[in-house]
């Protein structure tokens, strides 16, 4: 059999049975595609689903006037200057402010290791207003939910497979991690196009105790049961296709036998008390997934993993009424989740080997509705977190907040944003390990725009 025909059954095979295995894939490419790691390193991607408002997560404080012309008392939807939490920007010379329900958040600010990434979005190429108009570069499907969350997971249109910027970066690095006892890249929110590489699938757990097959050691019949599969799997088969599903499915459950007495185990000393704010620990499913990927990166010796990529997610940011109280509900989870995870990297010992950062389906709009509620929008802001970010700033180009402006797409206020996805990813990229050259295949836009490295990370 050839090469190519050969490559092309082990794909096909370990797509199909990702289908039935929970999508846990292949562990990695060919040698020759890797590149070399000797210390351990993970991403941790924050997914917010539904649209976050950023308009009020970042708000200018210098210049308030701008966004109170605008997110009026009367529009029930602003956040009152005296209440935000300032902080100076130096790149940008102004002062900003967190929304108030993200003091967890500001402290990692000050301590200079969390980095705001200003009016990010999807582009196929920079673009001007008067681009835009002139559907010049325009990307595809603006506004919609389920496009731009592929759009920011990294989505190339017209490509023979859907994969993500995750699974692309696991795709070339993933046989660093010789002997590793599980797949790359986890994901503790169900299967999701971030995670997907051409070779790479991602291993998915749930945001609480182990990953077991369904029935698995109930009883002694369904454990008879269990190891019966794996026995057959192990006998070989003539197919091609056959042979490559079996090996996928039996590298699946091998890692969930390793797993799922790492995640069932009781919650590590270090993870249970980063995770305890005023006596009393964090619960909120934001939190249990952030603690899963805790317990994962705690066992990284145990497991041989040296490069791990880790998707979690929060829903409901969609906010088309009561915008302010429910992002704040959000906000209030999600907060003092990621100060917590922040926490435990430091008491584990690996701040500066673990970056975490946030992205959303797209912004709202400035106005507001009727409902209390924003609409749909574009451009807007990004935390990135951990121990290497160059934080304590602002990077990129914060949007004149001018409804039918010059940033604005229409007359609400979506902006049309300064920074693409892509330009941040490949910054997170480039500090992971990922060389150059292969940037420039995971994101074939990368070059259309003058700067692939945003400088935000050390």
């Amino acid at each position: 059999m050839n090469e190519p025909r050969r490559r092309f059954l082990k794909h096909s095979s370990a797509l199909a049975a990702s289908a039935v295995a929970g999508a846990l894939g292949r562990y990695g490419i060919d040698a020759a595609n890797a590149q070399s790691a000797t210390a351990y390193q993970a991403l941790v991607c924050v997914f917010l689903f539904g649209g976050n408002d950023s308009n009020n997560m970042i708000v200018p404080y210098t210049d308030y006037a701008q966004y109170a012309a605008v997110r009026t008392a009367a529009s029930n939807i602003a956040i009152d200057q005296a209440n935000l939490l300032q902080f100076n920007a130096p790149r940008t010379g102004k002062a900003f402010g967190f929304h108030p329900s993200l003091a967890p958040v500001k402290s990692v600010y000050d301590l200079g290791k969390l980095a705001v990434i200003s009016n990010v979005g999807s582009l196929v190429a920079p673009l001007t207003k008067l681009d835009y108009q002139s559907n010049k570069n325009r990307p595809p499907n603006l506004f919609s939910h389920s496009d731009q969350q592929a759009a920011w997971q990294g989505l190339i249109p017209g490509a023979q497979l859907r994969t993500g910027w995750g699974g692309r970066f696991a795709d070339r690095l993933l046989t660093v991690n010789s002997g590793q006892q599980i797949p790359t890249i986890v994901s503790v929110s169900g299967s999701q196009i971030f995670a997907n590489g051409v070779s790479a699938k991602p291993f998915v757990i749930p945001s609480n105790g182990g990953a077991t097959v369904s029935g698995q050691g109930k009883d002694p019949v369904s454990t008879a049961r269990y190891n019966a599969l794996k026995a057959l799997l192990a006998t070989g088969s003539a197919n091609q296709v056959v042979q490559g599903a079996a090996g996928v499915m039996a590298g699946s459950l091998a890692a969930n036998d390793t797993a799922s007495p790492i995640l069932s185990a009781t919650l590590p000393a270090t993870i249970q008390t980063a995770f305890t704010v005023n006596g009393t620990q964090l619960n909120a499913n934001i939190a249990q997934q952030l603690k899963q990927v805790a317990r994962l990166i705690d066992a990284r010796g145990v497991l041989g993993v040296k490069r791990q990529v880790f998707f979690v997610s929060q829903g409901g940011y969609d906010t088309h009424s009561n915008t302010v109280t429910g992002q704040t509900n959000l906000l209030n989870q999600l907060a003092p989740a990621l100060k917590a995870f922040y926490d435990y990297t430091v008491a584990a010992g690996v701040a500066s080997d673990v970056t975490t950062f946030t992205m959303s389906d797209f912004d709202r709009t400035l106005i507001g509705n009727s409902s209390a509620g924003t609409d749909h929008a574009w451009g807007g802001h990004t935390l990135v977190m951990g121990g290497s970010v160059q934080g304590g700033d602002m990077y990129g180009t914060f949007p004149q907040l001018v409804t039918s402006g010059p940033d604005d797409s229409g007359k609400n206020g979506a902006w049309i944003p300064t920074t693409a996805v892509d330009q941040v990813a490949a910054t997170l990229g480039s500090w992971f390990g990922i060389a150059g050259t292969d940037l420039a295949t995971i994101f074939p836009n990368l070059s259309r725009f003058a700067t692939a490295d945003l400088g935000f990370m050390t």
